[in-house]
Formats: C-alpha cells, structure tokens, sequence
C-alpha cells in the first residue's frame, strides 16, 4: 500500500504546475503487503516532459492495470521485494505476472511474478513459504529488454 502525509506535498507552485494533472509529493511511504512495483517508462513513451518517468504501484492487480493501456515495449517493471533478513529491500526485474490456476477462496487470485533470472517469487506475503508454486498461469510477460537510447542519434 502507497501512503503519505500532507506535509509531504510539493510546495513548490511551479513543480506543482508541472505535475497537472498529478499531485506532486516529494515522499511517499509503502508497506510490502502487497508487493510493490516500479514501472519505468522509456524516453519515447515520455513525449511530453511532464509525464512522470515512472509509476510505483501497490500490488499486481493494480500494476496489470496500469499496464494494460501502454504499449508492450514502452516500459520496464521492477519489484520491491524486501530480503529474506527483514531489512534489506532487492529491486528485481519482472519478466512476468502469473496466477494460480487453481482459484482463490476470496475475490482475488494468488498471483506470481517471474524475474529476468527465471526465479518465481509470490506477490504476497501469505504465499512465501510455499516449497514449490502451484500450477500457474501467465497473466502478462514483459520485455525485459533494455531499449538503448542516445541523445546523439
């Protein structure tokens, strides 16, 4: 979950001009429940300067979402994934959303995410512990490739 506190808001008139229609902060807190993602936006997506260059969202529902109205390789995805000793955080590459193919007792299914590296982690906590995932099913892949970009070309 994404939070913050009305202290936190860019007070700076014409910052808070570049963000129309977005409400600028300069923090923003989280927890891990549920997961969190990064979505970069490359240069070319980015037309218009004040587009943000990136999105932190709380949870695959929420990420899948947003994605669903870009371009398939106009975006990275990163998760926070906060390391197995409690405080560190890893930022991995996502390569994939996957759910369980067997349904969730509640509204939502369980859901995975797949690294660059191949690994398959949960997008929950309540799932962590599992030896082996269950049958999953892709929901969407992302290009994990770095589109290069130079200012010279």
């Amino acid at each position: 979950m994404l939070m913050t506190d009305a202290t936190w808001a860019q007070r700076d008139a014409f910052k808070q001009q570049l963000a129309t229609p977005y409400q600028a902060w300069d923090s923003v807190g989280w927890t891990d429940e549920p997961l969190n993602f990064l979505v970069i936006a490359s240069h070319k997506r980015r037309v218009d300067a004040s587009l943000p260059a990136g999105w932190l969202l709380a949870g695959s529902e929420v990420l899948l979402e947003a994605v669903s109205k870009c371009e398939r390789d106009s975006f990275l995805v990163y998760v926070l994934d906060r390391a197995t000793d409690g405080i560190g955080l890893h930022l991995y590459q996502v390569a994939g959303i996957w759910r369980e193919r067997k349904p969730n007792a509640g509204d939502e299914p369980w859901r995975w995410y797949s690294t660059s590296h191949g690994e398959l982690k949960p997008c929950t906590r309540i799932r962590r512990d599992l030896a082996f995932p269950p049958e999953l099913v892709s929901e969407r892949s992302f290009d994990t490739t770095v589109v290069a970009t130079s200012r010279d070309a």
